[in-house]
Parts: structure tokens; sequence; C-alpha cells
């Protein structure tokens, strides 16, 4: 017999619900199967030395008890979240209102060049191909614009009859090839 074989029966021959004399010979001159054997003996014996664990009178209203308030506090984080959830939706409905109101700047009347780029929809490359004609101060080597001052410039560029080097209609995100 293998000792695969003999270990699948092991449970049942100490259960005494298997006398097989093959088996009996096996363990005799095999000594793993010998150890499995004694272990599994140790473990059924400890197994049957445990006493029975008695739950108090009260143990069935407890856990009753105990089942309702869980219950309870689960509903109230529940509805603690979705008053949260609400609240958070609701706060960024009005911080999307109010940024649809705010002018494309930024911070306010005064643009660094990315800003000025979004406020005039067109990319920071074109505002640098601009620099020399749009109004500015510059600061160290950062140039600044004032909102006031770029609108005064835009309505001069909206009345002047004659053609500009910068059309508004030239002014895309991609430079246009002049040869």
């Amino acid at each position: 017999m293998l000792c695969d074989q003999v270990k699948d029966k092991l449970v049942e021959f100490i259960d005494n619900e298997l006398s097989d004399e093959d088996l009996q010979d096996h363990l005799e001159n095999c000594a793993d199967c010998s150890k499995e054997l004694a272990s599994l003996r140790n473990i059924r014996n400890a197994c049957r030395k445990w006493k029975d664990i008695r739950p108090s009178r009260n143990w069935k209203t407890d856990l009753k008890r105990k089942l309702i308030q869980s219950q309870r506090e689960s509903n109230t984080e529940m509805e603690m979240l979705k008053s949260a959830i609400i609240g958070l939706i609701q706060r960024v409905q009005r911080l999307e209102q109010m940024q649809s109101t705010l002018p494309p700047t930024l911070e306010g009347e005064i643009m660094t060049v990315s800003e000025l780029a979004r406020y005039l929809r067109i990319s920071t490359d074109k505002v640098y191909e601009m620099i020399d004609h749009i109004p500015k101060i510059q600061i160290g080597y950062e140039y600044r614009f004032i909102k006031e001052s770029i609108d005064n410039w835009i309505r001069t560029l909206e009345q002047q009859a004659y053609p500009q080097p910068y059309i508004w209609s030239d002014w895309s995100s991609e430079s246009k090839d002049t040869t």
C-alpha cells in the first residue's frame, strides 16, 4: 500500500471505522505514516479534553440588541455620508456657477503670459510672437499684463481701419508660414 493511500484512510482507522491488515502492516514499517497517525491521535485526544462553551442565559437577547444597535449605527453613518455628499455636490455646483461668471483670467487684473494666452484664447507661443506689440510691464525677466490695458489695446485694434500685422483671424494656435 502507498503512503498517500494510507494517509487518506488514517482518520477512519483512528475512529475504528476501518480495520485493514494491509494498512496496519504499512504503519508498522513506515515511520512517516506512523508519525502522521500519532499526530492525528494527539489532536483527537486534545479535542476530547475541551469543555463545551456554555453561552449566557441572555445571549440571544444580547445578540439581537447588538445587531439592532450596529444596524442603527450603520444607518446613522449612511445618513451622514449622504448628507455630506449632497453638501459637496451643492458646493461644486455653486463653484461651477461662480466660475462661469468669472472673467477668463485666473487671479484678476494682472496676468502672466499663460493667463493672457487663456484670456485671448491663443497659445503662449503666439503671445511671445506678438510680445513687442502687446502692452506689458516687465518685472525682472518676466512679463505681466494689466487686464485693462489689454482690453484697451484690443479696442484700439478693432477701431483701426487698416490691417495690422496680427489680424484676429490669423490668431490661431498654429503659426503660419509667411514664405
